[in-house]
């Protein structure tokens, strides 16, 4: 027999279910919103790594127009003893450097951004530069006629190029412009290193498989390995007042310091000044350091007591 039930037992029944689905919904809806959210980060970092990575592969490697062999070898890094903090230039190198551009370079390449007054106190004396100066004639003012005569140099004026123009300088070199020399160690990547290296890199033969065009050396370190410049450099070229043997590396590494000061004549006066103001700064940080403590020591460790009135 079914058991029947009373009315008044269904309609508690009814509304004690009814009471059940409606105080369990909002914690079902709220755990499924949950899920939802959780799944739409997921989601969205997902997408965002995959197109990042997809950027990357497309843009994030540069793309090079040049081989490493058309772009040049990478010079091997030298311990020059003005890379330091605090070091400073040789200057007995750079008055060997002097003579070297003088002799050699001098005859194909410029410094027109090098006056012959830079040189007093660095690798000549005052007399000594001037005596260099007056060795070259340059124009002077027009006189009453409006003729410009010669003169010879002075302190102020700069160290002339040996080319009068562009067009006589590649008329010259076969149609090549040798640079201008004054800024070559920042104007080429490496530097110093470079410079050096070029220099001596000139090998006695080029190696199997490597071409030149007609008119060109073998140089592995310039770009696309033909220079028009050929070797200059060779064991006892020049003689140096010092005694100094005259070899190709020597000659390369003090003619590399001398223009490596040529483009950056402050160098020694800029560290010297940094440590000043290394040493200054320094000192006045201490001082402010110990001035803080001995103003502050007595507001931070003073003690304030309260004493209630007494009733």
């Amino acid at each position: 027999m079914v058991n029947r039930l009373s009315s008044s037992q269904l309609l508690k029944r009814i509304s004690s279910t009814i009471s059940r689905g409606f105080s369990s919904s909002p914690a079902k809806e709220s755990g499924s919103e949950v899920s939802r959210n959780a799944r739409a980060a997921i989601v969205a970092t997902v997408a965002t790594g995959g197109l990042a990575a997809w950027y990357v592969h497309l843009y994030g490697n540069p793309i090079k127009a040049v081989t490493v062999a058309e772009h040049g070898l990478h010079p091997a890094s030298y311990p020059w003893p003005h890379n330091g903090w605090l070091d400073t230039f040789d200057h007995a190198s750079l008055r060997r450097g002097f003579t070297v551009y003088k002799e050699v370079c001098a005859a194909c390449h410029s410094l027109n951004l090098v006056a012959w007054r830079t040189l007093v106190g660095v690798t000549h004396t005052a007399d000594e530069v001037r005596a260099l100066a007056e060795e070259y004639e340059y124009d002077s003012e027009p006189n009453d006629e409006g003729e410009i005569e010669k003169r010879p140099g002075k302190l102020s004026d700069y160290i002339p190029s040996p080319y009068p123009n562009e067009q006589a300088a590649r008329a010259a070199n076969q149609g090549a412009l040798p640079p201008d020399l004054s800024l070559i160690i920042k104007a080429r990547h490496g530097g110093c290193d470079y410079v050096f290296s070029l220099l001596t890199g000139y090998p006695d033969e080029p190696p199997a498989g490597a071409s030149v065009a007609n008119g060109l050396n073998y140089n592995p370190y310039f770009p696309g390995g033909g220079i028009a410049m050929a070797r200059v450099l060779f064991d006892g070229l020049v003689e140096y007042d010092d005694g100094t043997p005259a070899t190709a590396s020597q000659m390369a590494k003090d003619v590399t310091s001398f223009l490596n000061w040529a483009a950056e004549p402050e160098h020694d006066e800029r560290k010297k000044i940094g440590l000043k103001v290394l040493i200054i700064t320094g000192s006045l940080w201490a001082i402010s350091l110990w001035v803080k403590r001995f103003k502050w020591s007595p507001i931070k460790t003073r003690k304030i007591l309260y004493k209630p009135p007494k009733v």
